[in-house]
This record gives structure tokens, C-alpha cells and sequence, in this order.
């Protein structure tokens, strides 16, 4: 390797993108795996539409796009109401 050539900046801004994009997608699925098995482990909740391991591949891959509709679907006003009786009757 020469070192007395400039760095290309637009190679190595490319770069940085590349990594960053993976660091980001790495973290949000870690983020939505460990947020869907903590969702299974409470009770009279679950998942919608994929199990956890599916609900990871698809942030990894999708991104933010993917985890805004997870959350969309199981953390936001969207998400179905449906408490257990038993936590009914303890909130009441």
C-alpha cells in the first residue's frame, strides 16, 4: 500500500456509510429481539403476525422502516387493548 497517495474521500465516505448502516441495523434488531422476548414473557401478551426470531431478521434487514412498524404494532395506541382478566382486576 502506497501512503503517499490522497485519500479518496469519497471512497472512504462510502465507507463509513457502509459500516455505520450495519452498526445500526445490528442494534435495532438486538433491540427488537430483546423487546419481543420480554413482550412473550409477560402475560396475555404475544406477537403479532411473526415470532421473535422473524421479527429480528426483518429489522435486520429492513432497518428503521421495519422496527417503527413493530413498534407501531406492539408498543403504540395501534396495538389491540386486551388486558388478562387477572391485571383487570388488580388495576381496578
Amino acid at each position: 500500500m502506497n501512503f503517499n497517495q490522497p485519500v479518496n474521500v469519497f471512497m472512504l465516505a462510502t465507507y463509513s456509510y457502509w459500516v455505520a448502516l450495519v452498526v445500526v441495523h445490528v442494534a435495532l434488531a438486538v433491540g427488537v429481539f430483546r423487546d419481543a422476548e420480554d413482550l412473550l414473557q409477560r402475560p396475555g401478551r404475544k406477537l403479532w403476525f411473526l415470532n421473535s426470531f422473524f421479527w429480528t431478521v426483518a429489522a435486520l434487514v429492513g432497518g428503521i422502516i421495519t422496527t417503527a412498524i413493530y413498534w407501531a404494532i406492539h408498543h403504540s395506541k395501534l396495538r389491540s387493548l386486551e388486558e388478562p382478566e387477572s391485571e383487570l382486576e388488580t388495576n381496578s
